[in-house]
């Protein structure tokens, strides 16, 4: 989906079908603590402990009618961020972008 390059990832999702399946007992108590802790700290940093979000997937038929809505109420745009990595997949293998540091 074009309308991806450049876009800042600002949210981690993890669907609860994958973490049932696919995390051990120790995996889940672990991730569970995680969660936990995130939601005191934004307590006591006087945010909601929990926040509410729609999920889409990209391959969805009607994922791009989505990015223009957001974009027609600016939620949506490129964010040029030197710290963040645009991750890209072949097959099964995760390739990391080359960085300066790297190619020197």
């Amino acid at each position: 989906m074009s309308e991806l390059a450049g876009i800042k990832v600002r949210f981690t999702v993890i669907k609860n079908e994958d973490a049932e399946n696919y995390l051990d007992d120790q995996d889940k108590s672990e991730l569970s603590r995680i969660l936990w802790k995130i939601q005191e700290l934004r307590h006591l940093n006087g945010k909601p402990a929990l926040n509410t979000y729609l999920v889409v997937n990209t391959d969805e038929t009607y994922a791009a009618d989505i990015v223009r809505i957001m974009q027609a109420n600016n939620h949506w745009g490129p964010v040029i961020d030197p710290n963040q990595a645009e991750l890209k997949y072949e097959g099964d293998t995760l390739i990391l972008p080359e960085t300066e540091e790297a190619i020197k």
